[in-house]
């Protein structure tokens, strides 16, 4: 049986609609996932793995800012870390009030 994990799905269910992302990220099957104290984990069988999902790791990031799951995404072999890559947290879709400026006096 193919069991993948939560965020397996959603990482892959973000780019569901985009097949060329999608199928870069397929290797992310083949890899366990797992979140702990703000790190999502991604603990590969092979360093190969790890390094070719670090280089997509722009994939990667954008679900896991999107949703705030994680401030940083972790590379692991064998319980050895490879590479740790932290997430930015996404711009927001309307600017801060004071950003925005007052429009009480277009009220009026």
């Amino acid at each position: 049986m193919n069991w993948q994990s939560q965020l397996t799905q959603l990482i892959l269910n973000y780019y569901r609609e985009n097949t060329a992302e999608l199928q870069q990220l397929t290797i992310l099957r083949q890899c366990k996932l797992t979140r702990r104290w703000r790190s999502l984990r991604i603990e590969c069988h092979s360093a190969s793995t790890a390094l070719a999902l670090r280089d997509l790791s722009e994939l990667i990031r954008e679900p896991i800012a999107q949703l705030r799951i994680a401030r940083h995404i972790k590379f692991l072999v064998k319980g050895d870390l490879v590479a740790t890559i932290p997430v930015q947290a996404c711009k927001p879709l309307m600017p801060p009030l004071d950003a925005r400026g007052n429009d009480a006096d277009l009220l009026l």
